[in-house]
């Protein structure tokens, strides 16, 4: 069998004429432009960090200042973000160092780190990133906004690339 066609009453014509009678068009939208291409990535070599990390009991220095208080009120954004749940301390300190790295390249100033609410990698990050090692990497770190993770997360403030002239 095929489907029957509805066939349209004058009368909901009319009514639909009427409903419609003080609509307007839209305005026509404008035409997208392509994006500005981005530049190319600069190849950054790694620098040398050991594999795993030397255990301080110096966490990183926190976050002061105007920054604060505005990351403390959520008024800014991370420009970036890694997740470290379920990784191994080994596989997420790797995975941290690449992050950071690649971040200073990027020219990125604050990133979000992901450790989850409990466990091991959330006792370790400040200590991974209180490392004498990783003081060319990080400015400053602070507990993350409750929009963005709360205590299961942390800003971490990327210190700007020294480029050799």
């Amino acid at each position: 069998m095929s489907p029957r066609k509805k066939t349209v009453s004058a009368e909901e014509e009319a009514l639909f004429h009427d409903a419609l009678r003080d609509a307007r068009p839209l305005k026509a939208r404008q035409k997208r432009t392509a994006a500005p291409p981005r530049p190319p990535r600069i190849f950054v070599p790694l620098p040398h960090f050991p594999s795993a990390p030397a255990y301080s009991e110096r966490p990183a220095p926190p976050i002061g200042g105007h920054a604060d208080a505005h990351l403390r009120r959520g008024r800014i954004e991370p420009e970036a973000r890694i997740d470290l749940h379920g990784l191994t301390q080994d596989g997420a300190y790797r995975a941290l160092l690449r992050f950071l790295v690649r971040a200073q390249a990027d020219g990125l100033k604050l990133v979000l780190v992901i450790t989850g609410k409990g466990g091991v990698l959330r006792a370790q990050l400040p200590l991974w990133l209180g490392q004498a090692e990783l003081a060319a990497l990080v400015a400053g770190m602070s507990e993350a906004h409750v929009k963005h993770g709360g205590g299961g997360a942390y800003y971490v403030l990327v210190r700007r690339h020294k480029r050799s002239r």
